[in-house]
């Protein structure tokens, strides 16, 4: 995917002579279109009523566990009826609560599964666990356990469903999509678009930024489908939500004014970086400067962020740990019969800030494997042994870093840690190569889990892009998303 594509795909014409022009519209009514079809209906209802669903599905759990599996306690009299009416109560609020504070009512949850099943989880736990706190400390009350349990595991069989129903007829929502001016990014994300890669999407066409007001051709096929005068007329005529502008254009004044009309209408409007960075959840390196990484406003340089992820490295790599202390001797040995040497292996790593520290792997390699020098492992090679294969194609060779975790070296989520003796070259010939080190290492990431296991300069190139994006927007929802498709690749073997 090279970041200088050219724009080469046809793009629809001009709007046809005679389209009456549409009053201007706010930001409520710009989704006219939208309200047409199933998904737009689905993306334009108030959150009141997912609130509402999501209070009566956890409420119907727990009525549901504590009719079947609380037995000692009288449900008839009134104690018993209050109390279960009391618990409701507050779990119903706490979910929406709860929910309305990790986003799970914002439309744009219904765009992605992961989202969906990411956020679902996320408030159902911090409902139970504040309902909890609020029946104990303050009302003296409590609610049943097995009928918490119930609730919860209710809530997550209904609750995701739901929303996954949900999220395919909103894949087939179409928003109206305008490029204005043109950029070395524009022309890839016209012709994502145009081949179905960002199915949420529909080309209108290329805005000129030129002073001359003409329609034409961009290039062979690619008409202009109006000035910067013609914008507003433009975002009326075909419903456009979304704006992406050039970078160069953006210096522009007479640019930098019609993109703010856009935003008075109810658009969105992002530069070509932004837009890609978004759509693709990738960096592109070769198009940005250090002004990106002053912009970032990098989240894991926060202390309350890093506080709070140490906390949550710390509790899950011990709780992994002793979980799996069984299979460590199990390993151990199968690897012990199979060839001579350690079970274990460690290698010097770069860490957080460019600090080297020593990495823990079950040996999956031959003894004398880099006898003959280093060199990047690939996808079957012939240096892996027949249970080292199976236990990277499991992951199950990376467990011993869960005790970098613990001693703070590596964190469970983040780029993956590079050998020194790799990281000089590399850094001179990849741009901004060292600046994956601004967060520390992860036993998993977000190049891990989008991209093949890497063993060229263009591979590193691909998952900087990757590591930046998550460096970028490094957060507790994007940790668990990709825990969670890391164990997705775990149950499907792949490596």
């Amino acid at each position: 995917m090279s970041a200088h594509a050219t724009l080469a795909l046809g793009l629809t014409g001009p709007p046809p002579e005679g389209v009456a022009e549409l009053p201007l519209r706010s930001a409520e009514a710009i989704d006219t279109r939208r309200r047409l079809s199933v998904g737009g209906f689905l993306l334009t209802l108030p959150r009141m009523v997912w609130m509402l669903l999501d209070a009566f599905l956890v409420c119907s759990g727990t009525v549901l566990g504590h009719e079947l599996l609380v037995w000692w306690v009288d449900t008839v009299g009134y104690t018993g009826e209050y109390h279960l009416w009391l618990s409701n109560t507050v779990l119903a609020s706490s979910v929406i609560v709860a929910g309305a504070a990790v986003g799970l009512y914002e439309p744009c949850t219904l765009w992605a599964r992961s989202r969906i099943l990411v956020r679902c989880l996320l408030a159902i736990t911090i409902a139970m666990l504040a309902t909890w706190l609020f029946l104990h400390l303050f009302m003296y009350s409590g609610l049943s356990r097995r009928a918490a349990a119930c609730g919860t595991v209710f809530y997550l069989l209904t609750a995701p469903v739901v929303r996954l129903i949900c999220h395919r007829a909103v894949q087939e929502v179409r928003r109206g999509l305008l490029v204005m001016g043109q950029g070395p990014l524009t022309g890839m994300i016209i012709r994502s678009v145009r081949r179905g890669r960002m199915p949420g999407f529909r080309l209108i066409g290329v805005v000129s930024c030129q002073s001359t007001e003409t329609q034409g051709s961009l290039s062979s096929d690619i008409p202009i489908v109006g000035a910067l005068s013609d914008v507003e007329k433009l975002c009326r005529q075909h419903e456009v939500e979304e704006i992406v502008v050039a970078d160069s254009a953006l210096r522009n004044p007479r640019t930098q004014k019609a993109a703010l009309s856009c935003l008075r209408l109810g658009c969105r409007v992002t530069d070509e970086t932004t837009f890609y960075e978004t759509m693709f959840g990738e960096v592109p390196v070769s198009h940005i400067s250090p002004h990106w990484f002053l912009a970032a406003n990098l989240k894991g340089h926060r202390p309350e962020h890093a506080v709070l992820k140490r906390l949550f490295d710390v509790v899950l790599a011990t709780t992994a740990l002793v979980a799996t202390a069984p299979l460590f001797l199990l390993i151990a040995i199968a690897i012990r019969l199979e060839s001579r040497g350690g079970a274990f292996y460690s290698q010097r790593r770069v860490g957080q800030g460019g600090k080297v520290f020593v990495l823990h792997k079950f040996r999956t390699m031959h003894r004398h494997a880099e006898s003959n020098g280093l060199v990047w492992a690939t996808d079957n090679d012939p240096r892996v042994t027949r249970v080292g294969r199976v236990l990277r194609r499991l992951r199950l060779d990376e467990l011993p870093q869960l005790w970098n975790i613990v001693r703070g070296e590596m964190s469970l989520v983040g780029p993956r840690p590079e050998r020194p003796e790799f990281v000089g070259p590399l850094a001179r010939l990849i741009p901004y190569y060292e600046e994956r080190h601004l967060t520390k290492p992860g036993l998993t990431g977000w190049a891990q889990i989008n991209y093949r296991y890497g063993a060229s300069v263009a591979d590193a190139r691909q998952k900087l892009q990757l590591d930046l994006y998550y460096i970028k927007h490094t957060s507790l929802e994007l940790d668990l998303v990709i825990l969670l498709r890391t164990l997705g690749t775990f149950f499907r073997g792949a490596r």
